[in-house]
């Protein structure tokens, strides 16, 4: 993933099927964007927690959005 280029990136975060969050963390940290945004979690599988544990593992490093329902 080191050699992608994205200003966002939207990254899967509820582990089941798809990367974990501390894997979508890494993959964050190797594509560099400007802003990472969590999905896959809080529905069929996976949680808030995971968007959560995403976000504070980023802190500082890369903004991430936590899209919410309005």
């Amino acid at each position: 993933m080191k050699t992608f280029k994205a200003d966002i990136a939207l990254l899967p975060v509820s582990g089941t099927y798809v990367m974990t969050a501390d894997e979508a963390v890494n993959a964050a940290l190797d594509i560099k964007p400007k802003i990472a945004i969590p999905m896959h979690y809080d529905s069929i599988v996976g949680s808030k927690d995971d968007a959560r544990k995403f976000a504070d593992a980023l802190k500082g490093k890369i903004e991430v959005m936590i899209l919410e329902e309005e």
